[in-house]
């Protein structure tokens, strides 16, 4: 059984993309539709993306996504380092 992993993110399409190759590990990646698939030697993880209704904070309008990632190939320990990989990438911290 493949491995998959759910997460929610705060993110539009462009911030989405635009960390994806870091986030990928620089594996060649290929875009169909809602879907990425991530190309890594004789593995796949597809990841398909889900646009959630706005959700509203004050008068903040936060635009977010459902991203599911399947592992295909992979176990369970090389999906979930995979996942703790693309959080270091994703993470974004606030501060002053």
């Amino acid at each position: 059984m493949n491995p998959i992993h759910i997460i929610e993110t705060q993110s539009t399409d462009a911030q989405f993309m635009s960390c994806l190759p870091k986030a990928c590990g620089d594996r060649p990646y290929e875009i169909i539709d809602n879907q990425v698939i991530v190309h890594d030697e004789d593995k796949k993880i597809i990841i398909a993306v889900h646009h959630e209704p706005i959700r509203h904070l004050g008068s903040l309008d936060l635009p977010m996504e459902e991203i599911i990632f399947e592992f295909d190939g992979y176990s369970q320990e090389q999906a979930d380092k995979f996942m703790s990989e693309y959080r270091k990438h994703t993470m974004r911290a606030g501060g002053g």
